[in-house]
C-alpha cells in the first residue's frame, strides 16, 4: 500500500501567534513538552489536568497531534472527531484527522479532512501541502498542480508550497524547439534510443562513465518510463532527447533523435544545476553548429524561462575538446580537481575542470547574444519573467 508523507500542525507555534488569550495555560504547557519532542508527556500532562476547557480547539490539536506522532491514530481520529463537534470546522483539527486517516490507510477520509481544512483556512499551508501530496499518490499531478496555485496566491511567501509548485510546474515539460531543432523531455518511446546511448562507450565515456554495466541498462529503463510531470519533483533532473527536424515533403515533418542533454543536480533553494550534453556520432555534426544551437537553447531556457542563477559544468580532463568548448561558449573555469575519481574500468584515477555561468554573465555575453539571434531563430525566453522571478524567489 502506498504511504503518504503528510504534515501535522505545529500546536506551540500556532497558539502562540494566536490572538486567542484564551488558550488554557495547561495546554501551552502540554503543547510546549509537544514541542520538546516528548508527545507521550504531552499526553499525560493533558489527561492530567484538574480542569480542561474542551470549548478551546487548542487542546483538541495538541492531543491529537500527539497522539499521530505516537502512531495512535485510532485514537486520533477519535479526539479529533470530538473536537470538531465542539470547535466546528477547525482547519488545524482537520488536518490532524486527514493524518490520522492517513495513518490508518483510509486516503480517501484523508483526501476529505484535508479539502475542508484548506477550504475553513486557505493560510493553512499545512492543508495545502497534505492536500497536493496526496493527489500526488495517486499521480494526479494536474490536480496536485491547481492546489497549489490556489494556495499559493494565498500563502505567496511559503517556501514549502513554491518549492512543490516549481518542481511540479508544466514548464519543465514544454519542448524547446525551433526550425532546426526540438529538445523535449523524454518519453517511454525513447526506451530504445537512450539504452543505445548509455551502450555506446565512447560517448558515455564523455557524458557521464559513472553509469557503467548494468547500472546503464537499469539507469536508462527506468528515465526512459519516469512521468515526465514527476522529474524534478522525485530525481532533482530533467532528462532531455535532442531531435533534429527534417522537412520531407509539404506538411510533413520527421523528428531523428541525435543526441540527450540534462539538467541534474537541480538546487530550488541555490537556483543552480548542472548541465550535460552530448551527441552519440558526434563527428556527424561537425560544421552544422548543431550542438551550439542546442546549447544555446538550453540555456536560453535555464536561465530566461526557469531563472536559474548558476549552472555548473563538469567535464573529464581526457576531454579537452569539451573543455575548450565550454571556455568559449562563456563558462569560466572555477576549479581543476586532481585525481577527483577513480575510474575502475582503466584503474586509473581521473582529474576534472569545474565550469560555470551565472545569468549576469550570460546575459551579458554579447557574443553568445549574436549567436543565440543567429542560430536560435525560436521564440526567446529573455523578454518573459521567469518562473523564479514570478513567484519573487
Amino acid at each position: 500500500m502506498k504511504t503518504l508523507n503528510c504534515k501535522l500542525p505545529d500546536p506551540a507555534a500556532l497558539y502562540q501567534r494566536s490572538a486567542d488569550e484564551k488558550i488554557p495555560g495547561y495546554v501551552r504547557e502540554a503543547g510546549d513538552l509537544l514541542a520538546l519532542g516528548d508527545a507521550k508527556l504531552c499526553i499525560d500532562h493533558l489527561n492530567k489536568a484538574d480542569k480542561k476547557n474542551v470549548e478551546s480547539p487548542w487542546g483538541w490539536i495538541v492531543a491529537a497531534t500527539a497522539h499521530c506522532q505516537l502512531g495512535n491514530f485510532k485514537t486520533a481520529v477519535g479526539v479529533a472527531t470530538r473536537g470538531l463537534q465542539y470547535a466546528g470546522e477547525n482547519s488545524y483539527l482537520l488536518d490532524c484527522l486527514g493524518v490520522a486517516h492517513a495513518g490508518l490507510g483510509d486516503l480517501s477520509n484523508a483526501k476529505n479532512s484535508f479539502q475542508k481544512a484548506a477550504q475553513a483556512n486557505a493560510k493553512n499551508a499545512n492543508s495545502i501541502i497534505n492536500l497536493a501530496n496526496i493527489h500526488l499518490l495517486h499521480n494526479a499531478i494536474d490536480l496536485a498542480f491547481d492546489v497549489l496555485s490556489r494556495g499559493l496566491a494565498a500563502n505567496p511567501d511559503d517556501t514549502e508550497i513554491r518549492h512543490l509548485y516549481i518542481q511540479l510546474h508544466p514548464i519543465w515539460v514544454l519542448p524547446i524547439e525551433n526550425e532546426r531543432l526540438r529538445i523535449r523531455a523524454r518519453t517511454p518511446l525513447d526506451h530504445q534510443f537512450v539504452t543505445d546511448c548509455y551502450a555506446n562507450e565512447s560517448f558515455m565515456s564523455n557524458y557521464n562513465r559513472y553509469l557503467a554495466g548494468s547500472l546503464r541498462q537499469f539507469k536508462s529503463q527506468q528515465n526512459a518510463h519516469h512521468p515526465d510531470r514527476l522529474a524534478v519533483y522525485k530525481n532533482k533532473s530533467i532528462q532531455w532527447v535532442i531531435e533534429r527536424i527534417d522537412s520531407l515533403n509539404p506538411g510533413e515533418i520527421h523528428y531523428t533523435p541525435i543526441g540527450l542533454a540534462s539538467l541534474a543536480e537541480i538546487h530550488l533553494v541555490h537556483r543552480r544545476a548542472e548541465i550535460l550534453i552530448g551527441f552519440p556520432d558526434a563527428t556527424k555534426f561537425n560544421g552544422t553548429r548543431i550542438p551550439l544551437t542546442a546549447m544555446l537553447m538550453i540555456l536560453d531556457f535555464a536561465f530566461n524561462a526557469i531563472g536559474f542563477n548558476k549552472l555548473t559544468s563538469i567535464v573529464y580532463s581526457d576531454n579537452s575538446y569539451a573543455q575548450k568548448s565550454a571556455l568559449a561558449i562563456g563558462f569560466r573555469q572555477e576549479g581543476f580537481f586532481k585525481n577527483h575519481l577513480h575510474d575502475q574500468k582503466l584503474n586509473d584515477w581521473l582529474s576534472i575542470y569545474q565550469n560555470s555561468m551565472l545569468i549576469e554573465e550570460f546575459k551579458e555575453n554579447l557574443k553568445l547574444a549574436r549567436f543565440s539571434s543567429k542560430l536560435i531563430r525560436c521564440n526567446s525566453h529573455r523578454a518573459q519573467l521567469s518562473l523564479f522571478r514570478s513567484l519573487n524567489f
